[in-house]
């Protein structure tokens, strides 16, 4: 309504001050224009994708605790400051808008971010806004998806990712996931030794049988043992190449934690179609392509 007064008055006005008029209202209308080519300048972020063997319980679980840790992994606005906190965990994002897909959905957001590293070409404050979608493939396999982007306050300009934060925040997630995987097997760990202690003292109370239960209670346990060392040889491989890099994340373009030699000794942890996340004798935990490892002899 306000551009149509000015309008109307040079219209009515002569020749020249009609032109003065008319370029003064382009000028005016230029900021609109700025914004539009700015918003059209936007990037397009491309979410980080991968398939986990583990439950969608235990993947929603590990990515509820990163979402809660108040941290944006994988960035930070001042190089003396390593980590970015002071991040929330929020039930929706106006970047993302409202999420129609399946399965779970997750966001973290982080307000009054200043050209945070890692996005690209970001130069004003704005907001980070991460999602995590959590996807039931099957029993033990489930699809997680994570995207990450920085929006700036004033020109709404859109930044991504340069995978950065998407790879940091998985490598996070998968540390709550190994933790809980080990927490559950523990579990079950323990409930087994209590049944057997429990058939255990069952055993000696009886008399008449006590010396056959006993042994089949004996032979029950060196056949659980053998089943553990069997399950604990399948789960160990050696790396079967020189110089063969620990990456921090299932990517070739990943950045590597340390080198490993021939012949040594891993443990698997996480299995997907192409890699081995891996924890070494030392406790570095990492990633193998699946063909950089041979089983243990």
């Amino acid at each position: 309504m306000q551009s149509v007064v000015p309008f109307r008055m040079c219209s009515r006005a002569p020749a020249p001050v009609y032109i003065v008029c008319l370029t003064l209202l382009v000028l005016l209308a230029s900021p609109f224009w700025a914004t539009l080519n700015a918003k059209s300048a936007n990037d397009t972020p491309t979410p980080f994708t991968i398939d986990l063997t583990a439950s969608s319980g235990d993947v929603a679980k590990a990515v509820n605790a990163v979402v809660q840790d108040a941290v944006i992994h994988g960035t930070q606005v001042y190089e003396r400051e390593s980590t970015l906190d002071g991040a929330t965990q929020e039930t929706a994002s106006s970047y993302f808008g409202t999420y129609k897909g399946d399965g779970q959905v997750f966001y973290k957001l982080l307000r009054g971010a200043l050209a945070p590293r890692h996005f690209k070409n970001s130069s004003d404050i704005g907001t980070i806004h991460i999602r995590y979608v959590v996807q039931t493939v099957s029993a033990s396999r489930t699809h997680l998806e994570i995207t990450a982007v920085f929006v700036e306050d004033g020109t709404s300009r859109i930044h991504a990712s340069d995978t950065s934060v998407e790879t940091a925040e998985f490598a996070e997630i998968q540390a709550h996931l190994v933790s809980i995987q080990r927490e559950a097997q523990q579990t079950a760990e323990i409930l087994q030794k209590r049944k057997l202690n429990a058939e255990a003292a069952s055993i000696t109370k009886e008399r008449d049988d006590e010396a056959a239960r006993l042994r089949d209670a004996e032979a029950s346990l060196k056949g659980l043992q053998q089943r553990a060392d069997e399950l604990q040889r399948a789960l160990e491989v050696r790396v079967a190449n020189p110089s063969t890099a620990l990456r921090s994340a299932p990517f070739h373009s990943a950045a590597a934690l340390t080198t490993l030699t021939a012949g040594t000794t891993v443990l698997i942890e996480i299995v997907t179609e192409y890699w081995y996340g891996v924890e070494t004798t030392d406790g570095h935990r990492g990633w193998l392509r699946r063909d950089e490892v041979e089983p243990t002899p």
